[in-house]
């Protein structure tokens, strides 16, 4: 098992991020999204290995009109 912790630049309402999560967790290979409460900007993604995972990661935030940033790997 794989993660990434990605930071939002956006404040996200709970809803926009239930929503970021079910898109996020409707990826291949993507097992779980967690969204720490004491990091409101921060999600981090579980995923089983695939080299290319961060980056579609990413391409799926952007497509939501948001600025990801990875942080850790």
């Amino acid at each position: 098992m794989h993660s990434v912790t990605v930071y939002i630049d956006e404040c996200l309402t709970t809803r926009e991020i239930v929503r970021l999560k079910h898109e996020l967790l409707s990826m291949p290979h993507v097992v779980d999204v967690e969204h720490p409460r004491h990091a409101p900007h921060d999600l981090t993604i579980d995923y089983e290995a695939h080299a290319g995972l961060p980056g579609l990661v990413l391409e799926k935030i952007r497509s939501q009109g948001l600025h990801p940033d990875i942080t850790s790997a």
